[in-house]
């Protein structure tokens, strides 16, 4: 009886190893990988502490500029005032601009909404009835659309 219970204690010691060294494997893995986002942090933060330099070189730069260009503005300015005195003063032309009366832009509108209006008939249906319009008999109608004459006079018959 002592035997049974000193191998099931010797196997019970085996399972509770197995399962030290399977937390021991997770926790070093999780070790792992906070250290690695460790660097990652530190690797945003020198990437970002780099851009916020390069901008505010950039900055300065362009204040540099602004300055520089508002000395050569003022300059220019009393130039152009001095340069003003000088010109006589002419009379400006304007371009008279057309005119179009409501009558013809409505006739224009009118004519171009007809053309827009007038569709080419894609179903048999559609075509049936533009040929029907047009003053096309049943026979006629049937002989373009190569469809017999009863199927015709049936699309006519149910037009609306």
């Amino acid at each position: 009886m002592t035997s049974i219970i000193l191998v099931i204690l010797f196997l019970l010691q085996l399972i509770s190893f197995y399962f030290i060294a399977l937390l021991n494997a997770k926790l070093t893995k999780f070790n792992n990988m906070e250290q690695k986002q460790e660097q990652i942090l530190a690797e945003i933060e020198d990437s970002f502490s780099a851009y916020i330099a390069e901008i505010k070189d950039e900055n300065d730069r362009l204040l540099r500029e602004l300055n520089h260009t508002d000395r050569v503005v003022a300059a220019t300015t009393e130039q152009v005032e001095e340069k003003e005195d000088t010109i006589e003063t002419t009379p400006v032309f304007e371009v008279p601009k057309a005119f179009v009366s409501k009558q013809l832009a409505a006739n224009s509108y009118l004519k171009t909404a007809s053309v827009i209006e007038k569709k080419e008939p894609v179903t048999i249906k559609e075509k049936v009835f533009f040929y029907a319009d047009e003053g096309k008999s049943v026979d006629e109608i049937a002989q373009k659309l190569q469809i017999g004459k009863t199927e015709v006079e049936l699309f006519l018959k149910f037009k609306h």
